[in-house]
């Protein structure tokens, strides 16, 4: 009977295990959902946390803005100030009607007088939460982080999605895993996109979102902004590149722009004795897509001249990138990493505990194979050979 009873109790707690119902659920009707965030520092110190989220009121309506339309705002976006970001935000929701939710946030940005006070305080709040997504990218913005979620594209709802969209597509995407790897590992800087507001001169003004280049980190510190020509560089050094055009001078004939389609780079550290240098290596293949000189293509050492030309061209934006890095002491494409994989002996004893100082005196020698594999449809402009009436 005392048996029959145990296995009586042992039964009805195992079916209350598996009927315990959702305990935890959200309701979807509680929750706001955030799209992005923006973390300033203010003067006096502390810091000013937004965030944007969707109002689901405004969705699908015939009313409804963003998205080309004049309508309502379908977002709301709110801040609240803090000692501390997690103190900031715990401020914000206690006005909120809803439970914020930062499972589905797009972006995370970073406003430019906190990116050159140092990022690190940044990433306790973002990783000690499993709400949070590292995958999420992350932007510095130019001036306040607040004002990029106030803008309002035209083709998106939101400028956080705007904001993700084109950071995926025209630079280099950087998420937060990616960031906070960079700042653990051993003298090595993080690049993060920089975007800021501009307004379109259409019929219809916009408040647009864009890239302006790439903030240049020392550690967790904000030092300076790559230049154009140096931001094609760094693109040279991405695991993933991004295609990109530009204009070739080709003096009294004219002009001609090229878009490089595909590019990879190899990057090898040559010790002798006590000098260090790299030797870079690249191929890439590019196509023309705007022909406005009196070049007839057909002609193989018009192309062959290109080639030459754009062979000089990738290896000054390198060389761009190069002179920044050495400028503001900084390695923000990994060369000690290379440095200590091909000689960790010599990497420990000398380059080690200071660099970033080596990096000024180390020289580079290049190999640069570019490629013209598609010249359109036509060898030459259609109307150079035009007789006049």
């Amino acid at each position: 009977m005392r048996r029959r009873k145990v296995c009586f109790i042992l039964f009805s707690f195992i079916v209350l295990l598996v009927c315990s119902g959702c305990w935890d659920r959200r309701e979807i009707n509680d929750t706001a959902i955030v799209i992005a965030i923006a973390i300033d520092k203010e003067k006096d110190g502390l810091y000013r946390f937004s965030v944007q989220v969707p109002l689901v009121g405004q969705l699908g309506g015939p009313g409804g803005g963003g998205g080309g339309t004049g309508g309502v705002k379908s977002y709301y976006i709110d801040s609240e100030v803090g000692q501390t970001i997690r103190e900031a935000g715990v401020r914000l929701q206690r006005r909120m009607a809803r439970e914020l939710f930062y499972a589905h946030q797009r972006v995370v940005i970073v406003g430019e007088e906190l990116a050159r006070e140092g990022i690190s305080p940044i990433f306790d709040i973002l990783a000690r939460f499993p709400e949070n997504r590292l995958t999420a990218y992350m932007v510095v913005a130019k001036g306040e982080g607040r004002a990029l979620l106030e803008a309002q594209p035209k083709f998106e709802r939101y400028s956080g999605e705007a904001m993700r969209e084109i950071v995926k597509t025209f630079a280099l995407p950087i998420n937060i895993k990616e960031i906070a790897y960079m700042l653990t590992e051993p003298n090595t800087d993080p690049i993060i996109p920089m975007m800021r507001v501009v307004e379109t001169k259409s019929s219809e003004k916009s408040k647009e979102v864009q890239v302006t280049g790439y903030a240049q980190f020392r550690r967790d510190k904000m030092v300076a902004l790559f230049p154009p020509k140096a931001s094609n560089g760094l693109n040279w050094f991405s695991t993933r590149f991004i295609p990109y055009n530009t204009v070739l001078d080709l003096g009294k004939q004219g002009k001609v722009n090229i878009a490089f389609e595909t590019g990879n780079v190899n990057i090898t550290p040559i010790l002798q004795g006590d000098r260090l240098r790299f030797r870079i290596k690249v191929n890439s293949q590019a196509s023309i897509q705007e022909n406005t000189s009196n070049i007839n293509f057909d002609i193989e050492s018009n192309v062959k001249e290109v080639e030459r030309k754009l062979n000089q061209h990738i290896k000054n934006t390198i060389e761009s990138t190069l002179n920044q890095m050495k400028k503001h002491s900084t390695d923000n494409i990994g060369l000690g990493l290379k440095v200590f994989r091909y000689y960790p002996d010599q990497w420990k004893e000398k380059y080690k505990e200071d660099w970033r100082s080596h990096l000024k005196n180390i020289g580079f020698t290049y190999d640069i194979h570019a490629q013209v594999i598609n010249i359109g449809q036509t060898y030459t402009n259609i109307t150079r050979g035009r007789r006049d009436e």
